[in-house]
């Protein structure tokens, strides 16, 4: 009985020491579950294969689009400070570079402005769809595709959807606005509303920047009918009114018996007449009273004239005042995307006279922000949200 006793014991330590062996070499050569994931974003692709391999994980690389230089660690899987496995694969996802670029919001913009912006942001204009809208004015887009915020190819085509206006009710559109727009843009977005010009009034002021659309007749917001001839007032700087014009000298007294003369203001370079001995001057008084006294026509005289004498110092005319710098007005329109949270926005604008700060508050998402600022001789627009550059935009 005793032995059979010590033999069960001797089994069952022998059983204790083969499952504490095992435990221990799973441990060992397993690791379980005690190695912490290290931290790999935005280091190099080799420093973060280094760093995973050495501490045991197999690591599989995920390449990806980004304007982030090629080669950098955009995000892993799993999250760093995870516990796992030594046999786990770490998923890096790795940056190939690209020439993609930022596109900004371009809905509220006019079809010219919008092109300009796609242009010097490197893109192309591709497609232009037209469709009638009555929140938007003719000729200012209404969507775009790639549809912004986007990171997009620099060769990408950026097609616009832009308004023909409100649809025509009874065959009649309101007039569009047009003030605060040059000439130029105010007579293409009357065309684009299907409205033609019908002439133009300028208005001198000193109130409105010469070239930029007061109003119209009808005013704006007046139904009329499609095709129908609108006005334009367009200022313009205030003409100088004429001086009035120098008077005549008094008639001089002569002495009796002698041939009378009028002394009258003569230009300073009298147009030649021409004569039958050919060009002639015209005579001076002096001139004709020697004609009288030798007995010689006046109308055939080619007496020389005599040496002129200074006479009173003629009026000059004060120069005309130079041009002041030109200015514009820098129209800004910016759709706030989807946010979780309000995020500060701050538009700043820097032109001939410094940088000013346009607008800097705590925005929405699907804010849409609206902005119509002058300028001096040129400006540009830089549009932040939330401390990050968003867009930026240059105006002439």
């Amino acid at each position: 009985m005793i032995g059979k006793l010590l033999r069960w014991a001797v089994v069952l330590a022998l059983l204790v020491i083969l499952i504490s062996g095992s435990v221990a070499f799973y441990t060992v050569f397993f690791g379980g579950k005690d190695l912490v994931v290290p931290p790999l974003r935005e280091m190099s692709v080799l420093d973060a294969v280094e760093s995973a391999e050495r501490m045991g994980f197999e690591v599989k690389i995920e390449q990806v689009d980004s304007s982030v230089p090629a080669g950098t660690v955009l995000a892993q899987w799993p999250d760093p400070g995870a516990k796992v496995r030594r046999d786990k694969t770490v998923i890096l996802k790795v940056s190939k570079g690209g020439n993609r670029r930022a596109l900004s919001d371009l809905r509220g913009m006019e079809q010219k402005q919008a092109a300009r912006a796609i242009e010097e942001q490197g893109f192309v204009v591709g497609e232009v769809l037209r469709i009638h809208d009555d929140a938007r004015p003719a000729g200012s887009v209404v969507a775009q595709n790639p549809a912004s915020p986007a990171m997009v190819e620099g060769d990408r085509k950026i097609d616009l959807l832009v308004s023909m206006g409100p649809v025509p009710r009874d065959g009649k559109i309101p007039v569009p606005d047009i003030a605060q727009r040059d000439e130029g843009t105010a007579r293409e977005l009357l065309q684009q509303a299907g409205l033609r010009v019908g002439g133009v009034e300028y208005v001198n002021t000193q109130q409105t920047p010469s070239g930029m659309v007061m109003g119209t007749k009808p005013k704006a917001g007046a139904m009329v009918r499609q095709g129908d001839p609108i006005v334009i007032q367009v200022a313009a700087a205030k003409r100088k009114e004429p001086e009035p014009p120098t008077e005549s000298r008094p008639v001089q007294p002569v002495t009796p018996g002698a041939t009378s003369a009028v002394i009258v203001e003569q230009p300073q370079n009298p147009v030649s007449q021409i004569g039958p001995a050919g060009p002639v001057r015209p005579m001076t008084p002096e001139q004709q009273e020697l004609a009288g006294a030798i007995g010689v026509p006046p109308g055939d005289s080619q007496i020389p004239a005599p040496t002129p004498v200074a006479g009173p110092p003629v009026k000059q005319e004060p120069p005309s005042p130079r041009p002041g710098p030109s200015t514009g007005t820098a129209r800004i329109r910016y759709q706030v995307p989807p946010l979780t949270k309000p995020l500060p926005l701050k538009i700043e604008m820097v032109d001939g006279s410094g940088t000013k700060a346009l607008l800097a508050r705590d925005v929405k998402g699907g804010e849409f922000i609206s902005l119509d600022s002058p300028f001096m001789t040129e400006a540009v627009v830089t549009v932040y949200l939330g401390g990050e550059f968003v867009w930026q935009e240059r105006y002439k």
